[in-house]
C-alpha cells in the first residue's frame, strides 16, 4: 500500500479511528497491526490526522472529542450510538451555538476560498469582500479541513482549487462532503476540467467549475448563483 501523506484514503482513516474509538489509547506499533497497514503508511495517516486535531500523538496514540464527531459523521451513525455520551453531547451543544450565530448572519454570507497561491487568495478576498461577503481564506488545504472540521455548517459556500500540494481540491471536496454532504461547493482551476469533475462527482455541474484566471464579474455572478442570492 502506497499512500503518499497527501492521499487521503477514507477506508484507512475510518479504521483508524474506530480501532482507536473502541480500543482506547494504543501504540503506534498496535495499532498497524490492528488496522492491518504497513507501519510507515500508518504513521504517515497519524501525522495528518494530528493535524487535523483528530488525533493525539505521543507514546501512545488515542482519539480526540473532535475525532470522535468526525467519526460518528463519517459512519453515518445516530448520535444514540455514541459511547462517552456526555462529552459528545457538550460538542453537540457547541454546534448548535454556532449554527444560530450561523443564522443570524445569513444576510452576509461567509465563504470559505482555499488556494495555495497567495496572490490568488487576495485576490479572491478582494472580489468577494468589496460584494459584501464574509471571507475566510486558507492557503494550506490541512488548515482549511480542520477549520471545517470544528463547524461543518459555518460556511454557507466553499471554494477551492484543484491543484493543490499534500492534499488537492478533489480530496478536500470528498473530505467536506463526507463530513457535511449539504456544503456547497464551487472549484476554481486553470485546467479546463469541466467534463471530467461532472463525469467523476455527480454533484458538480459545469457552471460549479470557474476557470482562472477569473474575470471579477463572472467570478461573483458564479458565487452569487451557488448561493441562491
Amino acid at each position: 500500500m502506497a499512500e503518499s501523506l497527501g492521499s487521503f484514503s477514507f477506508d484507512v482513516t475510518k479504521r483508524i479511528l474506530c480501532t482507536l474509538f473502541n480500543d482506547g489509547s494504543i501504540k503506534k506499533t498496535s495499532l498497524a497491526t490492528k488496522t492491518r497497514l504497513n507501519y510507515n503508511v500508518c504513521l504517515r495517516y497519524l501525522q495528518m490526522l494530528k493535524v487535523l486535531g483528530w488525533l493525539e500523538v505521543s507514546s501512545e496514540v488515542s482519539i480526540t472529542e473532535t475525532g470522535r464527531n468526525v467519526m460518528n459523521r463519517l459512519l453515518n451513525q445516530p448520535s444514540s450510538d455514541i459511547q462517552n455520551k456526555s462529552s459528545y453531547h457538550m460538542e453537540s451543544n457547541s454546534l448548535e451555538s454556532s449554527d444560530k450565530l450561523h443564522e443570524s448572519s445569513t444576510q452576509n454570507p461567509s465563504i470559505m476560498v482555499v488556494d495555495d497561491e497567495p496572490d490568488v487568495l487576495l485576490t479572491y478576498e478582494s472580489f468577494l469582500s468589496n460584494a459584501g461577503f464574509n471571507v475566510s481564506t486558507f492557503e494550506e488545504p490541512y488548515k482549511a479541513l480542520a477549520d471545517f472540521t470544528s463547524n461543518p455548517r459555518l460556511y454557507d459556500l466553499i471554494i477551492l482549487d484543484i491543484r493543490m500540494e499534500n492534499l488537492n481540491g478533489l480530496q478536500l471536496y470528498q473530505c467536506m462532503k463526507a463530513i457535511n454532504p449539504t456544503s456547497k461547493l464551487l472549484f476554481a482551476s486553470a485546467l479546463d476540467a469541466a467534463k471530467e469533475l461532472t463525469s467523476i462527482l455527480p454533484d458538480i455541474q459545469s457552471q460549479d467549475i470557474i476557470k482562472k484566471p477569473v474575470d471579477r464579474e463572472n467570478f461573483i455572478k458564479t458565487v452569487k448563483i451557488a448561493l441562491g442570492v
